[in-house]
């Protein structure tokens, strides 16, 4: 199981991807990198081609429709296999190494980076794509995107890591009707199953504002899982072999997965 500091860690590379991409300043290096993730064979499973629509779209606009697209392809694919994982994190911290130092990531120990996806994509994946049955079977991090909207006003691009910013460290704080739903819960079972440690640390805190039930470890019967739960039989070699083309967006994808598990915890 990862420790809070490992935990900690994780947040650190939410805030600095979001950093990265809402500056969309990246080097020629990184973004050929990233092309070549997207555009990769080997990548289907992340379905990351689809955030294109994110680099293309207007700054005003709300990314939660493309974000949702993303995330409903993503997950009727097959899992990524450890292989990918390390070849992803591999080649990214590689190329785009000055780019995540810049954005405050560390690249002196890529096996750790490796170390941490391997061990969060599952859980990450799962919560990603839970859908709330009682309301169209819509994605929970749609809704809990859509929630957090209604709260703080659109969610764009040139703001995502504004908004993320101000609920990691509390000046926004966020009513219970977007914290203390059904697919919260949900999130939050998941995240507590996945590293014990988080109930001992936040259970009282989150029963507080949630209620006793919340902790219970129950998922709600209007809770669904809809991720493809075939295995991936993918190979790789360890690099993408294909032709790049300028590609600045990627770097949300973790940071919408990860921030719809810890948005609860803020």
């Amino acid at each position: 199981m990862l420790s809070t500091m490992k935990m900690a860690k994780v947040a650190v590379m939410v805030a600095a991807g979001a950093r990265l991409t809402s500056a969309l300043s990246l080097s020629s290096t990184c973004q050929s990198t990233l092309a070549q993730l997207v555009t990769s064979t080997e990548t289907t499973c992340l379905n990351a081609q689809s955030l294109v629509g994110l680099v293309v779209s207007t700054s005003d606009a709300s990314v939660i429709s493309t974000i949702n697209s993303w995330l409903t392809g993503m997950c009727s694919q097959t899992a990524c296999s450890n292989q990918t994982l390390s070849d992803v994190v591999s080649n990214v911290t590689s190329g785009c190494s000055s780019d995540l130092q810049s954005a405050g990531i560390s690249t002196s120990d890529p096996s750790e980076l490796v170390s941490i996806v391997q061990q969060y994509y599952p859980t990450v994946r799962e919560a990603a794509c839970l859908a709330d049955t009682s309301d169209n079977k819509t994605l929970c991090a749609t809704e809990l995107l859509t929630n957090i909207q209604s709260q703080v006003g659109t969610i764009t691009k040139s703001n995502v890591q504004s908004v993320v910013s101000e609920i990691a460290e509390g000046s926004i704080t966020l009513g219970s009707n977007v914290t203390c739903t059904d697919c919260t819960k949900a999130m939050y079972g998941l995240a507590a199953q996945a590293d014990p440690s988080l109930a001992s640390t936040y259970n009282s805190t989150v029963a507080d504002q949630c209620g006793a039930s919340f902790t219970n470890g129950t998922e709600p019967s209007t809770i669904t899982q809809t991720a493809n739960d075939a295995a991936s039989s993918s190979t790789s070699s360890g690099a993408f072999s294909v032709s790049p083309a300028p590609f600045a967006a990627v770097a949300i994808s973790s940071l919408v997965a990860v921030s719809s598990v810890f948005a609860l915890l803020a």
